[in-house]
């Protein structure tokens, strides 16, 4: 029988070759919006959005103390909050083109992308912000992180927002979707709760966080390369 110690060691090597190895599929797209099962599957079926929320929880986990439930909370509260919002501007843009001559069509599906093109580059950033979080916990104050949480919850939530109105059963899907995202913060703050006692866990640990940095510029570099 393994140690503990060996035992969560196997556990964090598990989990780094399954985020380097798993398929690339993102946790915002148009498909597969029915109702709640769609919502609480969404978030872990997207590896940019799964890597950010299970991070969230480790951070706060380092942290410590007050930490370990107000970080998460106040992602998931602007999360809510850029959800919101983003269900206003699809709803409303929605409207306006319905309204709008063909020339001032093409200024709102412009302002539209450039929205979602700010979207897009916040959750990349948060993923890289969030693994040089985990790896450098030291050089960040808690109140930077709880903006920066803060900030890309609204990003993550504004992705969705632009999503939901096409859902199905938008409350439903709503409803899924807070539920999963709060269980990969629990799930986050679970590994980094038992990765802190040992010196080997915990460099694995930051050695997991340097690894989602660089798999968000990754995504960063292929944004630019395709876009």
């Amino acid at each position: 029988f393994l140690k503990k110690e060996d035992t969560l060691v196997k556990n964090i090597f598990i989990i780094i070759f399954i985020l380097l190895f798993s398929h690339s599929s993102y946790a915002h797209t148009f498909t597969g919006m029915i109702g709640f099962y769609d919502g609480l599957t969404h978030p872990v079926l997207g590896i940019d959005h799964f890597i950010a929320m299970v991070s969230v929880g480790i951070v706060s986990a380092q942290i410590g103390g007050r930490a370990i439930w107000t970080v998460p909370l106040t992602f998931v509260l602007f999360m809510l909050l850029g959800g919101i919002i983003g269900i206003a501007a699809e709803l409303n843009k929605t409207e306006i083109t319905d309204a709008v001559s063909l020339s001032q069509l093409s200024q709102v599906s412009f302002l539209a992308d450039y929205i979602f093109l700010i979207i897009e580059f916040g959750i990349v950033l948060s993923v890289i912000f969030l693994g040089l979080a985990i790896l450098l916990k030291d050089n960040f104050s808690k109140k930077i992180i709880m903006i920066f949480v803060g900030l890309f919850g609204l990003c993550h939530g504004g992705a969705h927002g632009l999503e939901m109105p096409w859902a199905s059963n938008p409350i439903l899907f709503v409803l899924g979707f807070i539920l999963g995202t709060s269980i990969l913060h629990l799930f986050g703050v679970g590994i980094g709760s038992f990765a802190i006692k040992t010196k080997l866990s915990y460099f694995l640990l930051k050695f997991t966080g340097m690894l989602f940095a660089i798999y968000g510029l990754y995504l960063l570099i292929l944004h630019f390369i395709f876009n």
